[in-house]
């Protein structure tokens, strides 16, 4: 039976569509190591209420959104090996019933960009604490913290490095910086699987 991998989609496959979103909003030139919370929208202060207004009004960041490098290529390749999953979380706490268009772009996202991915593989929700695998991959601790998952990721980001590698130990996660590492850890034998 083949090992299951989750693997989140924002910050971890695709890269700065938020950002952009702000930035076209503001008409700023932030970069993502100018942004240090997870989410980006809080740089914004009393305009992220009107912020997030126009965002699920008006913005889908999938259309045109940057692919890290590497990510299609060593996911398509895990996929020969391991039982892949998509796991995205689309439902924002602060805009629980404006978050759902997110669901669909990011479904969209997938299907049209991730054909080797099975629909049936791709999963949308609100958390991902209950999701059952042996490998995780994300760029949030929060979603790398429950006990599933003997093998945890952690794509490195500005928003994450606040943890330190003892905190990160503890956890049973282990930082990585780029897609080549993470091909090299899960499809090359340099980890401990």
């Amino acid at each position: 039976m083949k090992q299951k991998v989750m693997i989140d989609l924002d910050e971890t496959i695709v890269m700065d569509g938020y950002l952009k979103a702000v930035n076209d909003y503001k008409h700023t030139n932030y970069v993502a190591s100018d942004i240090d919370t997870y989410y980006v929208e809080d740089i914004l202060g009393d305009e992220k209420e009107k912020f997030l207004d126009y965002f699920y009004e008006h913005i889908n960041i999938y259309s045109g959104i940057e692919t890290l490098e590497g990510a299609l290529d060593t996911i398509r390749d895990l996929c020969k090996v391991y039982d892949v999953y998509i796991c995205a979380a689309f439902v924002d706490p602060r805009r629980v019933l404006e978050s759902k268009v997110m669901a669909m772009y990011k479904y969209e996202w997938i299907v049209k960009n991730m054909p080797f991915i099975e629909p049936k593989k791709i999963i949308l929700g609100g958390s991902k604490d209950i999701i059952m695998c042996d490998i995780k991959i994300d760029d949030k601790v929060a979603n790398l913290k429950s006990g599933y998952g003997k093998v945890k990721l952690l794509l490195d980001h500005k928003h994450n490095q606040k943890y330190s590698f003892e905190d990160l130990n503890s956890l049973g996660i282990r930082r990585v910086y780029n897609w080549e590492q993470i091909r090299s850890i899960l499809l090359e034998g340099e980890g401990n699987l």
